[in-house]
């Protein structure tokens, strides 16, 4: 959706220079996204983006620990197999029908 009409910047443009960290208020957002005067009506929603955008980044920072840089996920490797051998035996308990030890 469009925030600007007089300058087409959309949502998108808007979280986009957020998200990259380049912009942190609504003055840094118009500079990054080419925004020349207009008729001002974006000027609200752009400071509530800004708002919304730091409270959320504040809150994920508090869960997690603090900001962690992004990073690569790693390509996915087979499971290693398990040799038979390297497997236990039942022992006489459990074929008797006893519930197996759980881990505390």
């Amino acid at each position: 959706m469009y925030v600007c009409i007089c300058n087409a910047v959309t949502e998108d443009d808007v979280y986009g220079c957020m998200a990259s960290g380049a912009c942190n208020s609504a003055k840094d957002v118009k500079a990054a996204c080419g925004m020349k005067p207009g008729c001002g009506s974006c000027t609200k929603r752009i400071h509530a983006m800004v708002s919304e955008f730091r409270t959320a980044s504040e809150l994920a920072d508090a869960l997690t620990g603090g900001p962690h840089p992004l990073t690569a996920v790693p390509e996915p490797t087979a499971p290693e197999q398990i040799p038979a051998e390297a497997i236990a035996p039942e022992s006489e308990r459990d074929r008797k029908g006893a519930a197996p030890p759980t881990a505390a």
